[in-house]
């Protein structure tokens, strides 16, 4: 059997979406660049991962779900021998990756980092929520600071370190301002009322505009610690799960108290 392995770690990333071309935005790869990966298993296991039936709306096929679960399964196995090797090593490089307005999150995180654990070098990226969905569950980030659990499955590293509230903003109905993943999950009827629509992932340039012009849009208050009501935005701290475990806890407890 050829060697699979990339093949099917990106399927893994990808049955968390509801099909191809929803996949194909968070794993960092074009539709058609997709399709080759998923016919290339298909073809190597003799087996059908995709319903084609519906032309333009391809599912995933039972199977497909159960082929992602056992590849998932075993690199937990070889995720947990990793960890024992390295529980007691020290970390000296970590990548973070935060939604801008919890940047003050993140930067407490950095700081203890650096001050508490011996971690000499970190990378601190802003992304919007897809972007940052994308980045974690394609392995690039190591600790990650959001609202939204990335895909569907259960984290082993995931703290509740607070709330946001999402405000509703009229200052003006010329304008809709929305953030990029707003606007990836907006339906056309949701805008098509307003003469121009601004989508960026600043959330700067969003409190900017609606300072200076006005607008229609949402924007998060300042992040609160605190339990999240069913009204409030969870802020959530999540690690990967191959994060140095002594880590995880002493960022954890640092934050959460």
């Amino acid at each position: 059997m050829q060697q699979i392995y990339y093949e099917l770690s990106v399927l893994a990333k990808s049955v968390h979406f509801k099909n191809l071309s929803g996949a194909a935005l968070h794993v960092g790869l074009s539709q058609p660049q997709l399709s080759r990966i998923i016919a290339k298993i298909e073809e190597e296991l003799k087996i059908v991962l995709l319903d084609r039936s519906a032309k333009r709306k391809s599912g995933w096929t039972p199977i497909a779900f159960q082929l992602s679960n056992m590849f998932e399964k075993s690199i937990k196995r070889l995720e947990t021998d990793l960890q024992g090797l390295s529980h007691n090593q020290l970390v000296n490089e970590i990548h973070i990756g935060t939604l801008e307005g919890l940047s003050s999150f993140a930067i407490n995180a950095c700081k203890h980092c650096f001050d508490q654990t011996g971690v000499a070098k970190i990378y601190l990226e802003i992304y919007d929520l897809n972007e940052l969905e994308a980045h974690f569950m394609s392995g690039n980030l190591d600790i990650i600071f959001t609202s939204k659990i990335p895909g569907r499955q259960k984290y082993k590293y995931l703290n509740e370190l607070g709330f946001q509230i999402l405000e509703k903003i009229q200052t003006n109905k010329s304008y809709a301002l929305l953030s990029s993943f707003e606007y990836g999950r907006a339906h056309k009827k949701d805008y098509e009322n307003f003469k121009h629509v601004l989508v960026t992932n600043s959330l700067a340039i969003r409190k900017d505009w609606f300072r200076a012009y006005g607008g229609t849009g949402l924007m998060p208050t300042d992040a609160k610690r605190g339990k999240s009501k069913e009204n409030h935005e969870p802020v959530l701290m999540i690690g990967s799960e191959i994060l140095n475990p002594n880590l995880w806890q002493q960022v954890s407890s640092a934050l959460m108290d």
